[in-house]
């Protein structure tokens, strides 16, 4: 007589295996969202040269960088219509909900805040590196996050390509080298 798992009742055994065959790594979703962050910092950066003058908050930047803060409605817009972000999809994950494909309005805006805030230290330095030491710890020993499981959501991962990592690495690098070193860049 074979034993029957709880969750071969909700959902079939095959789908269950076939969505944790390929367990991402911490640093896969670390790729994954600062890809994004570099897509969004570059788009800023090309706002500022086309129209000129400063943001208005960056004169508090270097106490809390707001490019990063300003990601939260976008990131929460993208998860909440595709279910994920343009680093996430570049990566192969999506980010589900209990039983539903997509998050919810508010469940986005909710997890995207809790990354920056509890995840990222709101990128500030040192509490940004303590933080994302402890999501590390915490992700790699009880494979979830704390904003996944306040959210009840999962990021689901497929087979990831390796060209797939190497794009993602090099538009994070060529993206911070030409926003953060503009004038060595442009000599």
């Amino acid at each position: 007589m074979k034993t029957v798992e709880p969750t071969e009742i909700l959902v079939g055994k095959e789908k269950r295996e076939k969505e944790h065959s390929h367990l991402a790594t911490p640093w896969i979703r670390f790729l994954g969202r600062f890809f994004d962050y570099a897509l969004w910092i570059a788009a800023l950066w090309l706002l500022h040269k086309i129209f000129g003058g400063g943001a208005p908050f960056a004169h508090y930047e270097r106490f809390i960088p707001y490019e990063f803060f300003t990601w939260i409605p976008i990131e929460a817009i993208l998860l909440y219509s595709w279910g994920t972000t343009p680093g996430k999809w570049l990566l192969r994950a999506q980010i589900v909900q209990g039983r539903r494909k997509r998050l919810d309005i508010s469940s986005a805006f909710r997890r995207s805040f809790f990354v920056w805030f509890r995840g990222l230290g709101m990128m500030i330095p040192v509490l940004n590196f303590l933080c994302l030491i402890i999501a590390y710890q915490r992700l790699k020993l009880l494979r979830f996050t704390s904003w996944d499981r306040d959210e009840n959501t999962q990021v689901l991962h497929e087979q990831i390509a390796g060209w797939r990592i190497t794009v993602a690495i090099i538009v994070i690098v060529f993206t911070s080298l030409f926003i953060y070193f503009p004038s060595q860049l442009n000599s």
